[in-house]
């Protein structure tokens, strides 16, 4: 039983240093690292702290560091979407309410046309029944907020295919 323990805690620390080192060398070359993870499986722990999330898994048997850029981003914005749209101090989105946007009160709606939050930062769409088309820049740190639940945009400089 020892021996077992022991190989766990060896193994586990072996993996640490491992995805440690890819989630220091991910973020000085300035990649958004989305999560650090140890473990597979169902969270037993997770926190986050300065963009990342660090979790640590019921299943012992390795890790992953999951970077932006690396799988498909998780939410797309397509022309006809409804979303809502908050604002910082300086007039620029910095969340993108996908769903529920009746908990949004403050949220401005509108009708997608186009949105690259990729290169350019930018939403393009009009405001519901109305014909103006509307131009809003979008905040690098912006958040989409689906199901009450924030996830950061990945602005391609901080994607792993830069």
């Amino acid at each position: 039983m020892t021996t077992v323990i022991a190989f766990i805690l060896m193994f586990g620390l072996l993996v640490f240093v491992h995805e440690w080192g890819h989630l220091i060398f991910a973020k000085r070359a300035g990649m958004l690292a989305r999560e650090f993870a140890i473990g597979f499986g169902p969270k037993i722990f997770a926190f986050t702290r300065n963009e990342t999330l660090y979790t640590i898994r019921l299943l012992p048997i390795g890790g992953y560091v999951r970077v932006a850029g690396e799988d498909p981003e998780i939410i797309e914005l397509k022309a006809g979407h409804h979303i809502g749209l908050e604002f910082n101090n300086d007039g620029k989105v910095n969340r993108i309410i996908v769903n529920n946007k009746s908990k949004h009160p403050h949220a401005r709606v509108i009708e997608v046309e186009r949105a690259d939050l990729d290169h350019r930062l930018t939403i393009e769409g009009y405001e519901v029944d109305e014909d103006e088309k509307l131009f809003f820049e979008v905040d690098p740190k912006a958040m989409f907020v689906m199901d009450e639940k924030e996830t950061q945009i990945a602005p391609y400089d901080r994607q792993f295919a830069s």
